[in-house]
């Protein structure tokens, strides 16, 4: 089963990239620039995700170990995983650096809402259909963690771009 679940992944993948390789020579997309403002705050931003990874790993670690969560150890590393990337995104957005200088806001967070969309039903659908293995989250339940992050992802983006509006007013 997991032999599978990883085929699937890894051609999705594959077709991901190649996808973004014949559109990236079809058409020269506009580079993005980071000034130095925006390039201090990615610093920032990547000392407050390693320190919320090295810190929920940490519970983590304690919580499996006490198993009050119904999650395995792979799950709970993801869950650290993708909670870096999450403060890492949500700090950078909300300091308004995210995008860069001529990056197209609208666009990708349709693109992350979208994902976002796919994993959560996907996951739901997986967990109503076949329950929790030994009554746990494991790695196949990821996508609904993929899914939870890219919604906060969105939600910041769109917190951000109603603040830049109110302010502008």
């Amino acid at each position: 089963m997991y032999y599978e679940i990883g085929i699937g992944i890894g051609l999705a993948f594959a077709v991901f990239v190649l996808l973004v390789l014949v559109l990236n020579k079809k058409k020269k997309t506009k580079q993005i620039m980071y000034d130095e403002m925006q390039t201090a705050v990615r610093g920032r931003a990547y000392q407050y995700a390693t320190i919320t990874g090295v810190l929920a790993g940490i519970i983590a670690s304690c919580l499996v170990d006490l198993d009050i969560f119904p999650m395995d150890g792979s799950f709970a590393m993801m869950t650290v995983s993708f909670l870096m990337i999450t403060v890492y995104i949500v700090y950078m957005v909300m300091k308004g650096v995210y995008f860069g200088v001529s990056g197209n806001w609208k666009k990708w967070t349709l693109l992350i809402f979208i994902i976002s969309l796919c994993n959560l039903i996907t996951g739901i659908l997986r967990i109503a259909e076949d329950g929790l293995p030994e009554g746990k989250l494991t790695t196949i339940n990821i996508p609904v963690m993929m899914g939870a992050m890219f919604m906060v992802i969105v939600a910041a983006v769109l917190i951000q771009k109603a603040r830049e509006k109110r302010s502008e007013d």
